[in-house]
């Protein structure tokens, strides 16, 4: 049997060795002759000490972003949600579109939870935009009671027709979207959450919805918890369904050159994939990207000025967005 004793080296250096009952060296006892200041020590003992303290190393600015931006709608760490009623702080028009007499500041929450893929965690955070009783928007002369609405629009996003650069060439628009367990959709209802509208306002070049899609606007069933990528004639050309506790990350592609359609979807930090073809679509007619909620009516004739809705409390219902950004994809470049 051999029993093992561990010794400072120190010590060790001026040991002398017992025998153990076997004959084998059993301990050693150091030699009280030899002084341990006379002992060399090895070299590496020389070296002045390094403390043992984990220092934290600060995240990394990763951008999963590899193409030009045109209109960058991601969320400074920054900003608070008064930035968002004044021109010079927000991202967003300070004006539109919202309901009468309500600020940003009243709709929009800046949720507490883990960034999306195009957000860089040092730089950007997540933003919810939500609706509830007071979310009814004056158009003109009238209010559309119909809708309960509140929609961001890009601030550099001009509304005539090829007069900003995401109205020609190959542009991507990109957004993630996630679930509030406490403000959840209702979704018996249907929900315009992303759409590109024409600068006459006649219809969209695409449109993202979720819940019950009305028959007039290209509904076939009643599944509500599927997110619907329609094409400029109200199509479906892309559903999922929706996830309640991840990212889910949308791309649409417009080629003006060759009007045609294209998707790109992930979910969690996963990479965008290709998920249809190139569509035909109608691309023209300029306008602007609509990043919010606007939840239609049921039991409806006109949907914008009638219909049923349910009493919303106070910021009852949201959505969660992130890594919004719209690029140029010219010469096949996507941010994935």
């Amino acid at each position: 049997m051999q029993l093992h004793v561990f010794l400072p080296l120190a010590v060790l250096a001026s040991a002398v060795t017992l025998p153990s009952l076997s004959g084998q060296p059993l301990i050693s006892r150091p030699d009280p002759s030899v002084h341990l200041a006379h002992v060399p020590l090895p070299p590496a003992l020389h070296r002045p000490a390094i403390p043992l303290i984990s220092r934290p190393v600060p995240p990394r600015n990763v951008t999963n972003i590899r193409c030009p931006i045109i209109f960058d709608g991601r969320v400074p760490k920054n900003l608070t949600l008064t930035s968002f009623d004044s021109a010079s702080t927000s991202p967003y028009s300070p004006s539109f579109v919202k309901g009468e007499n309500t600020t940003w500041a009243s709709i929009l929450l800046l949720p507490r939870i883990a960034s999306s893929r195009f957000d860089e965690i040092a730089l950007h955070k997540p933003l919810e935009v939500t609706i509830d009783k007071r979310s009814i928007f004056r158009a003109g002369e009238k209010l559309q009671l119909g809708f309960r609405r509140a929609g961001l629009l890009l601030k550099d996003d001009t509304n005539d027709p090829g007069t900003d650069a995401a109205d020609a060439g190959v542009v991507t628009f990109h957004w993630s979207v996630k679930q509030d367990a406490a403000r959840p959709l209702n979704l018996t209802h249907e929900y315009m959450n992303v759409w590109h509208e024409q600068a006459d306002y006649k219809q969209n070049q695409f449109t993202f919805v979720g819940g019950i899609v009305l028959p007039g606007d290209g509904g076939l069933d009643q599944r509500g918890d599927k997110w619907r990528v329609q094409n400029a004639k109200s199509e479906f050309v892309f559903e999922v369904s929706i996830e309640y506790n991840k990212w889910q990350n949308f791309g649409v592609q417009l080629d003006y050159v060759n009007n045609t359609i294209k998707v790109f979807y992930s979910v969690g930090m996963s990479p965008l994939k290709v998920v249809t073809h190139a569509l035909p679509n109608e691309n023209g007619g300029g306008g602007q990207l609509q990043i919010g909620i606007a939840k239609k009516p049921t039991e409806t004739q006109t949907v914008v000025f009638d219909g049923y809705q349910e009493f919303i409390p106070l910021r009852g219902e949201g959505q969660i967005y992130g890594g919004i950004f719209v690029e140029k994809s010219d010469g096949g470049c996507t941010s994935l």
